[in-house]
């Protein structure tokens, strides 16, 4: 992906070339808007991120003069907070949005990304050689698609924070019911049996309680990182010392459904950068995964180097997926039981939240499966030179 970076900071341009370029763009600068024009007709870009506020030829006049050129190109605004009427008025003449200054990086990529994709789906549209009158009916239904797409996910944020906070009174009364039960019950042995039962429909309570908080959290951490917003915190992640985490976990799981857990580790592991959080969350979901769609046999979780990528592979053999499902479980609310059983489990979030961290992270996840042979989920990162974990 190939993106011109129109900016007269030199630090501004210094920062994003670099760091869309560790997360796999490829950046070309210009200091000033006739720069940008001239490169527009060597070179061909995916997409722009254009300052507004610039000496000589300013964002709006350089806006206008690359989208001669190039009607399609996604230019992405860069403005200060007092410029966002500008940066409004840019978008009616056809900029596709705008990032306030400081630039956020994780709302920039996410941005670029989206802006991306949506060039490349109207190219495909006008490829299709379809007529004028089609092809306007195609890109108006794919823009609905996109503002219905916004307005489920406002509303699904919006009632998450509203249910947040009555859940969190719920769970915590109850804890502090139950805790006096367990009281009640020592100094009461006559009623006990009826304070017993108490005490577990209080259990049932927090039990379901959590898994809903859960849900919530997933919902609000997935539109978070949709829209940039979300808090990474970037390190080395100790990639063996997770895996054993979340192995810790699930190895009882397995024990108990009589299922045989493998855990492989290639020597001196490499570092990869990210947040280990967030990384941790995506072995735990594919583990998860495996262990509810397996009922016999083994799970097998390993991890290798090959050149300068990371590999790290669960495989099971569970009920498997349906070829024609292996894209589809990545997005959003798609479970991966509704095409296999009548019980799917969850909301449908862990595997799409999984994508966007690994993608985050520069790496890409992956699943191999068919029907009754299996799964094997694979995730792939970039790594860390000159450091072994």
């Amino acid at each position: 992906m190939n993106v011109l970076v129109v900016d007269d900071d030199e630090m501004v341009r210094y920062v994003l070339s670099e760091k869309l370029g560790e997360a796999g763009f490829s950046v070309t600068t210009a200091h000033n808007g006739l720069l940008a024009v001239e490169l527009f007709h060597d070179t061909v870009f995916d997409a722009v991120l254009l300052d507004l506020k610039m000496p000589g030829m300013d964002g709006i006049e350089t806006l206008k003069e690359l989208s001669k050129h190039d009607p399609g190109i996604p230019v992405i605004m860069v403005t200060g907070f007092g410029d966002i009427a500008t940066a409004v008025e840019a978008i009616k003449l056809g900029a596709y949005d705008f990032v306030e200054k400081p630039p956020q990086l994780s709302r920039i990529m996410v941005t670029l990304r989206r802006a991306i994709e949506k060039a490349a789906l109207e190219r495909e549209v006008r490829d299709l050689g379809k007529s004028v009158e089609e092809s306007i009916a195609l890109k108006q239904a794919y823009q609905k698609l996109r503002e219905l797409d916004q307005v489920k996910t406002t509303f699904l944020t919006s009632v998450s924070h509203e249910l947040r906070t009555p859940l969190t009174s719920i769970i915590g009364y109850a804890e502090v019911s139950r805790k006096k039960l367990k009281k009640w019950m020592a100094e009461d042995i006559n009623n006990s049996d009826k304070i017993g039962q108490l005490g577990e429909n209080l259990e049932t309570i927090i039990l379901e309680s959590e898994k809903l908080a859960g849900m919530i959290e997933s919902i609000l951490d997935l539109t978070a990182m949709e829209a940039g917003t979300a808090e990474w915190k970037w390190d080395a992640i100790p990639i063996k010392e997770v895996i054993e985490d979340a192995a810790a976990i699930f190895s009882p799981i397995m024990k108990e459904k009589g299922i045989e857990f493998v855990v492989v580790f290639e020597n001196d592991l490499p570092s990869i950068m990210g947040d280990r959080y967030r990384f941790s969350k995506v072995v735990k979901q594919i583990l998860s995964n495996a262990v509810n769609f397996t009922d016999q046999g083994r799970v097998v979780c390993s991890t290798k180097r090959v050149n300068n990528d990371l590999f790290l592979t669960v495989s099971d053999t569970g009920i498997g997926i349906d070829p024609s499902r292996h894209l589809v479980i990545f997005e959003k609310f798609s479970q991966i039981g509704d095409a296999l059983t009548e019980k799917p489990k969850g909301v449908g979030l862990g595997l799409p939240i999984s994508r966007l961290i690994v993608e985050y992270h520069g790496g890409s996840i992956t699943v191999e499966s068919e029907p009754g042979k299996g799964s094997v989920f694979t995730v792939m990162l970039p790594v860390v030179e000159g450091n072994n974990i």
